[in-house]
């Protein structure tokens, strides 16, 4: 329960246990089967990649849309068994799968050619055309644009194994988020705190986190969170901060309320100075009830260059100021990237 609270106040992972789903898969999500990125799938036009394609194997007339119905790819997609979570023609997932096919009737040889088109929030990430022959002259029947969807979307899946496309580092290089893999620098101990890993999150615009464990103490966690600043970078520095913990403080309340635990605040949200150079924002809290051991949970937030760092502890700020101390002036985090420099001009116009 100690670490199930902080995991969820700490807004470090998508579920209410970390480690099962942030540390132990979601953060290394690829495309091992079974995929577990929920997907929506429409049919779509072809593009004129697509269309090119066919008219430079056949005559342009001779090429023909959908001549593969839309329900036989949705089906070979159920039958992979390669997505947990499918979504055939409904909204609501972060991807979306679009996939448009021609066919055309060349003699004997029946060519088939199908584009899968990944999108990530309606943005562009990979695009693949692939094709399919077989020996008939007539239109393809039912049974047989079944087998041939069978066919063109085992071939995409391969693509997606080889690319690791729905990893979190394939999103990242294409929307062109910051490389925190190369370009983040983050202590290997704190005190006697040791580095566990450091992983993307599913999302660019929440960045990376640095997981350190104790030796000793197993449920002595600090976590070092690192994301892109989602206000105007002009906002004034401890506005923009404190926001960050009364966040953090919603959610805490939130998770107390669940677990019926009474919430206090040691220390409330207020600036906090590190060797006299460094100014951050610091917020202490404890939970507690008549059947479980007290919880504690510190949380310090700094910004640099244009994201904000987040150090969480699962103990008291007596103990954990001095590794924040020692922590904070040893992070370097990467420059501004070409997504939020693009997001930011869109913001401003």
């Amino acid at each position: 329960m100690h670490s199930t609270f902080l995991n969820v106040f700490h807004s470090v992972a998508v579920s209410v246990v970390l480690c099962s789903t942030m540390f132990c898969s979601q953060a290394k999500a690829t495309a091992i089967s079974p995929i577990h990125t929920p997907l929506s799938v429409y049919s779509s036009y072809p593009s004129d990649l697509l269309e090119t394609t066919c008219a430079e194997q056949f005559k342009k007339e001779n090429c023909k849309d959908d001549a593969v119905s839309p329900n036989a790819f949705v089906l070979a997609l159920k039958n992979s068994d390669a997505f947990v979570s499918l979504h055939p023609f409904n909204e609501g997932s972060d991807y979306e799968l679009l996939i448009a096919n021609v066919g055309t009737s060349d003699g004997s040889m029946q060519s088939q050619y199908a584009e899968f088109t990944i999108q990530w929030r309606g943005l562009e990430l990979d695009s693949f055309i692939t094709a399919s022959q077989t020996q008939n002259e007539a239109d393809v029947n039912i049974e047989e644009g079944r087998a041939i969807a069978e066919v063109l979307v085992s071939q995409w899946l391969k693509h997606v194994e080889q690319s690791a496309l729905f990893s979190s580092r394939f999103l990242f290089n294409a929307l062109e988020a910051s490389n925190y893999e190369n370009s983040l620098q983050v202590p290997e101990t704190v005190g006697e705190f040791t580095k566990l890993d450091t992983q993307l999150y599913a999302d660019p615009f929440s960045g990376v986190i640095t997981r350190y464990t104790h030796p000793t103490f197993e449920d002595a966690l600090l976590d070092v969170s690192v994301y892109p600043i989602l206000e105007p970078l002009n906002t004034e520095v401890d506005a923009l901060l404190n926001k960050q913990l009364d966040d953090d403080l919603e959610k805490a309340n939130s998770v107390a309320n669940m677990q019926h635990l009474t919430l206090s605040l040691p220390n409330p949200a207020s600036p906090y100075f590190v060797n006299g150079e460094i100014t951050g924002w610091r917020l202490g809290l404890k939970a507690e009830s008549d059947s479980t051991p007290t919880i504690y949970a510190s949380t310090y937030v700094f910004r640099r260059e244009d994201k904000i760092i987040k150090v969480a502890t699962t103990f008291p700020t007596d103990y954990s100021d001095k590794l924040v101390n020692e922590l904070i002036t040893r992070v370097e985090v990467p420059k501004e990237s070409t997504l939020m420099k693009n997001v930011r001009s869109l913001l401003e116009e």
